[in-house]
């Protein structure tokens, strides 16, 4: 007696019961395979994302998971701003112990953003494609290559800068003329993914938005377009959202003013007063510096070095990106038990949907005794519906949750900058295909128990 080939008939008979019961299963299954999916992307995308990053120095005033998220993952607004004297200080080694050196410093400033996708641009030096290593090496560029703006450029830039909002600031007749945004400094540097989102190649143009598309505020800089000079090869990681700048043009942005320089309130002072005093190179407005310490604990010894310090602090990405992935793990931890909870109701709904054809079957059953099906043949075969109509569930349930990775996956990126790769198959889904198998299996283990006892002699005849 073929018992799989008995079973799938029975299923096929009472199709519509079926389709229902299964339909449970596949939800439950999906939600719970999705729930693991975006929670094991998320911690490797995170997790896979701070290689490059040793330490960030940002405002002292905002929370150091606020900086950490905002500078290495594109998440949130710039939490604030922070004099340039404080990448001076590293990169010249003032203010910090040995062991606090530092190979690079790198100053950012973001506020701005490319297209309704918000892809965010941020100003920086050229040593991001030089200094900076993604996975122990350069940036790799797919096509094209950096623009040009170092350190020296930024320096001899904030000299003429200061001079001009000086000579603004004391109201001066002859004051000297505002740097010009040169041509040169209107080249920009795109990730894989905003070249491939938005069409773009070597050569085309992108004009930076302040604030987002849509919403109050919102306005282009024309002034500031760039054209793309190098496209950054494919990292799965925040880079490929990024649009890299030279720092001076996002100085230079009209509407920027406000946020060009930062001083601090002398005591005793009007807030409004600030806006007379003198400026120096060191007070233009930064949102971030990537650090790369020398020595291995480093990042821990800039740490406390910056612990007294009142302009900046020092977070470590390898210690705030943990607990962080540890609070998401939690809260998965709460939505698998759900589903694990909808599971175990399928599964009673299993139950309820073969022990009530028990009654209906009792003849079906008699009869395959009567031809010498014996009792434990009789419950194989229910158990084997239970069993088989899980496994399929299961099984559609796992193909759901790949093909909602496939067409979410540029909208989860967008909202949570972590990207979905549909196409990766991992063991515990066989671990998963099998529990939910066996759990079916042992629901179908009542009725199957109150079918095998079904007396042949009680139940052969046909009622009138």
């Amino acid at each position: 007696m073929k018992i799989v080939s008995i079973s799938l008939r029975n299923l096929r008979i009472r199709l519509v019961a079926t389709v229902l019961t299964m339909a449970s299963i596949v939800v439950a299954t999906a939600l719970y395979a999705a729930i693991l999916v975006m929670a094991e992307q998320t911690d490797a995308r995170y997790r896979g994302s701070i290689g490059g990053y040793q330490a960030v120095v940002g405002p002292k005033d905002c929370s150091q998971l606020e900086l950490v998220l905002n500078t290495i993952f594109n998440v949130g607004e710039a939490p604030g701003l922070f004099p340039l004297q404080v990448c001076m200080d590293l990169r010249a080694g003032a203010g910090v112990s040995r062991r606090g050196q530092v190979r690079y410093a790198i100053p950012q400033a973001r506020g701005d953003s490319v297209s309704q996708f918000n892809f965010p641009v941020i100003a920086t030096l050229d040593e991001m494609f030089s200094k900076y290593e993604w996975q122990k090496q350069p940036l790799v560029f797919e096509t094209g290559g950096p623009f040009r703006f170092g350190w020296d450029d930024l320096m001899k830039f904030a000299d003429e800068l200061v001079a001009w909002e000086n000579g603004r600031r004391a109201q001066e007749a002859n004051r000297p003329a505002r740097p010009k945004l040169l041509p040169e400094w209107r080249q920009c540097v795109v990730g894989a993914r905003v070249a491939r989102t938005l069409g773009l190649a070597i050569g085309a143009v992108v004009t930076p938005v302040h604030g987002k598309m849509g919403e109050f505020g919102f306005h282009e800089h024309p002034e500031a377009s760039c054209e793309i000079v190098g496209i950054l090869a494919p990292t799965n990681s925040p880079l490929d959202t990024t649009i890299f700048l030279p720092l001076s043009t996002h100085l230079l942005i009209d509407g920027h003013e406000e946020g060009v320089f930062v001083l601090e309130v002398p005591p005793g002072r009007n807030p409004d007063d600030v806006k007379k005093l003198p400026v120096k190179p060191g007070n233009i407005a930064l949102t971030a510096v990537i650090v790369d310490p020398k020595d291995h604990l480093g990042a821990r010894v800039l740490r406390r070095d910056f612990g007294t310090r009142p302009d900046a602090q020092v977070a470590w990405p390898q210690d705030v990106v943990p607990k962080f992935l540890r609070q998401i793990g939690n809260a998965a931890d709460a939505l698998a038990v759900i589903a694990w909870l909808v599971l175990l109701v399928a599964a009673v709904a299993i139950t309820v949907a073969i022990y009530n054809t028990m009654n209906e079957r009792r003849r079906e059953i008699a009869i395959m005794r009567s031809l010498g099906a014996r009792r434990g043949q009789i419950l194989a075969i229910i158990v084997g519906e239970a069993a088989l109509l899980s496994f399929f569930g299961a099984l559609l349930g796992l193909v759901v949750c790949h093909a909602a990775a496939y067409f979410l996956r540029a909208l989860v990126e967008d909202q949570t900058g972590v990207w979905l790769d549909w196409l990766q198959f991992r063991t515990w889904e066989l671990w998963l295909l099998g529990g939910v198998t066996a759990l079916g299996g042992t629901a179908g283990l009542l009725p199957a128990i109150k079918g095998s006892m079904t007396q042949v002699a009680d139940n052969l005849a046909q009622d009138y």
